[in-house]
């Protein structure tokens, strides 16, 4: 057994530090009365289906068992909105709904629904990036609901 080092932290007969290092902490494990040692280096890497694997990896592969690639897209077109179409964007125009391709998207005043629908080809090419082409076919944009104010009555 090596030497183990002295106050300053150096070996005293030239064993490699890592080494002391390693030993000093199995000698630590000796004196509290644990004998169970970690074996060095990396665990062996397994070599069946039983590989431990990421939880996002088991949720791709559900997703491609049961069919669900198309909620799945819906699903993150609706929650990274903000991401896809900007903050700006996303602060004045909201997902309505999504039906055999067709996006429907409300604006919040008729100025940003005309800005929107000029900005159509720029959200497709953004929707497509993030989600995945096909998705979305054609973006409808509905502008704000118009208020009934009383009405007023002419006579003639």
């Amino acid at each position: 057994m090596a030497q183990l080092p002295d106050d300053t932290g150096q070996p005293t007969d030239g064993v490699p530090r890592g080494r002391v290092q390693a030993e000093k902490a199995a000698l630590a494990r000796i004196m509290r009365g644990s004998t169970r040692l970690k074996p060095a280096g990396r665990a062996p890497a397994w070599s069946n289906d039983r590989d431990p694997k990421l939880a996002s990896e088991l949720v791709e592969e559900l997703i491609a068992i049961e069919g669900w690639e198309a909620d799945a897209s819906v699903g993150g077109l609706l929650a990274n909105w903000a991401e896809i179409v900007g903050p700006q964007v996303a602060a004045h125009c909201q997902v309505v709904g999504l039906e055999d391709g067709r996006l429907t998207v409300k604006a919040d005043s008729s100025p940003w629904a005309a800005e929107i629908r000029l900005l159509t080809p720029q959200l497709r090419a953004a929707i497509d990036k993030h989600v995945g082409s096909g998705l979305v076919a054609s973006i409808t944009v509905l502008g704000p609901e118009a208020k009934a104010g009383p009405r007023r009555r002419f006579k003639v």
